[in-house]
């Protein structure tokens, strides 16, 4: 299996400041998902989220969606493809998005907001 083309687009940013202040926990919820565009292209989509609420306050709302479109070979096996989109595709994007969030949030004049490491097996059930 060879990847011939990445293609990465910001689909959505949207940051909404609520002027609390204080210490919070911040709740994220991630998403993904993935789209068959043909036999040779697949889009994963990797969505993050954090909101305010009353049950869980947090100073600020903010969803980003990043997108990327893979392009294989040939000789790629569907299998090949699935496997992955599920785990390689997602340590290649994540990087990604955890840079959009903290360039926004900074140039946003608010506190950057680190998103963690993480396991790209922690998106397989999302």
């Amino acid at each position: 299996m060879k990847v011939l083309n990445t293609n990465i687009q910001v689909k959505k940013v949207s940051i909404e400041n609520h002027n609390l202040k204080g210490n919070f926990k911040m709740l994220p919820i991630y998403t993904k998902q993935i789209i068959k565009e043909d036999d040779l292209n697949y889009t994963l989509i990797l969505g993050f989220s954090v909101l305010n609420s009353k049950e869980n306050p947090f100073p600020i709302d903010m969803t980003v969606h990043l997108a990327s479109t893979f392009t294989f070979s040939n000789e790629s096996s569907e299998e090949q493809i699935e496997n992955f989109m599920q785990i390689a595709a997602i340590q290649i994007i994540y990087p990604h998005l955890r840079s959009l969030v903290s360039s926004i949030t900074a140039s946003s004049y608010l506190q950057p907001l680190l998103l963690p490491l993480i396991n790209a097996n922690l998106f397989q059930n999302v």
